[in-house]
């Protein structure tokens, strides 16, 4: 994967960096790469040489969950989602210090081919730029899970460039510039907006970070869409991450918010957050078990506290398959069903088959 040295994941890239053993369980012979982060599960395809300087790789993946939710403790609603995707990336490198990406996915759930990133980066020493639309540096999002933790509602994806510094291999820093779909009120066109990511790793077993996006609105999750992507104000988002790494265990957290409140919102649902904290166990080889809490505070759709297990297993060399099990509280009426009536809690099976070829 073509990126600034601070957008590294931190688990299976941290550990080659650093020489220590990958933390995933899965044998050396496995092919597909156990991912935790969409960074990872960019690169978890398998790698083919076209030519000295070009490599492809593919990955396909199906989705599929049940969900069964109780209204004011009297009713219930279920939910059933499938969804299928296969995701096909070029890698060139035609010069040592010039890197091309291009990822390819097709989702069932929009029916069509659309290009997730495409990057262009240079790298001089310690320092690299990358022009082109990528994931910009607010937020990790780890999780071994079938379902995203929740705080994905600050994941963003833009146009941008972004330039980023390695201090020797122990720090990353790294400052995106783009310009967001949200636009001020009244404005006819848009600002530029900047991302901020540090990310440092004091020791082979441990890593931290922070990140800051000047314009939470700007995230996939469109959270003024309803007003058309205008805002009164702008809100920052920040977020911040803890990595450690065992010989049989790995424990992940983190946390993203909103650093003032939405004057567009309600009162209580104005400055959303949400935290993760997930616990894996490599049990065997082929076996991964993970643990997670969670919750939000203020972000409509979602439950206060969530938690659940999973487990991964790796059925060949090039496949994997994640089950789970989550069960959520919901707090208040930030969660309802179309007549309004709040969700009380909700139980949810989901599975995820992953193949790379």
């Amino acid at each position: 994967m073509c990126r600034p040295a601070s957008r590294q994941a931190a688990g299976l890239v941290l550990a080659a960096s650093l020489g220590m053993p990958a933390p995933a369980p899965a044998s050396e012979e496995n092919s597909v790469r156990l991912y935790r982060t969409r960074e990872e599960q960019r690169e978890a395809g398998l790698a083919r040489q076209l030519a000295p300087w070009l490599t492809a790789s593919s990955l396909f993946e199906a989705e599929g969950s049940k969900q069964r939710i109780s209204v004011d403790d009297a009713r219930h609603v279920s939910r059933s989602e499938s969804t299928a995707s296969l995701q096909l990336g070029l890698a060139a490198t035609p010069l040592e210090s010039l890197k091309a990406e291009l990822v390819l996915e097709y989702d069932t759930d929009v029916d069509k081919l659309r290009a997730d990133e495409y990057i262009v980066a240079v790298q001089l020493g310690d320092w690299e730029l990358a022009v082109g639309k990528q994931y910009l540096p607010l937020g990790e999002y780890f999780s071994r899970f079938v379902s995203g933790p929740i705080l994905e509602f600050g994941e963003t994806r833009d146009t941008a460039a972004t330039l980023a510094y390695d201090f020797s291999d122990r720090l990353d820093a790294s400052v995106s510039l783009y310009q967001g779909v949200a636009r001020e009120v009244d404005s006819t066109g848009s600002d530029l907006d900047w991302t901020f990511a540090l990310e440092a790793w004091p020791r082979a077993d441990l890593s931290f970070g922070i990140s800051f996006q000047t314009d939470l609105a700007d995230s996939d999750e469109r959270l003024l869409a309803d007003q058309d992507n205008r805002f009164v104000r702008k809100v920052p988002g920040l977020s911040g991450y803890l990595l450690w790494i065992g010989e049989h265990v790995e424990v992940t957290f983190e946390a993203l918010a909103a650093t003032r409140s939405f004057r567009e919102f309600e009162s209580d649902r104005d400055q959303p957050s949400a935290w993760n904290l997930e616990l894996a166990l490599f049990v065997h080889p082929k076996v991964d078990l993970a643990l997670r809490i969670e919750g939000s505070r203020e972000l409509e759709d979602a439950p206060r506290t969530q938690f659940g297990a999973a487990a991964t297993f790796l059925l060949h060399r090039n496949a994997t398959l994640t089950l789970e099990l989550l069960h959520a509280r919901f707090d208040g009426d930030l969660a309802a069903d179309d007549d309004d009536n709040p969700f009380s809690h909700s139980n949810r099976i989901g599975a995820l088959l992953s193949v790379a070829f």
